[in-house]
């Protein structure tokens, strides 16, 4: 295992308790369930950035507009979708 950082968390006994269920039913230990949050978390982020940011390069994109117009059949009719 790579270097690793300790930190701590502070939960309600009701979260606890649940996290100390769903460890003991898939038998893990509660730091990998929380671990394996903590990845999710930080690949859903990553996602939401690229996807922001393939959203700003215009090229090879077309507006609503343009998609509707040619799908209604008024855009230019030799160009692809």
């Amino acid at each position: 295992m790579p270097i690793t950082k300790r930190t701590t968390i502070l939960l309600t006994p009701e979260q606890h308790e649940g996290l100390r269920r769903v460890a003991f039913e898939r038998r893990t230990s509660m730091a990998k369930l929380i671990r394996d949050a903590a990845i999710e978390v930080l690949e859903d982020e990553e996602d939401i950035r690229e996807g922001l940011r393939s959203l700003t390069e215009a090229r090879g994109t077309v507006s609503w507009r343009q998609y509707r117009d040619r799908r209604r059949g008024k855009g230019d009719a030799g160009s692809d979708l």
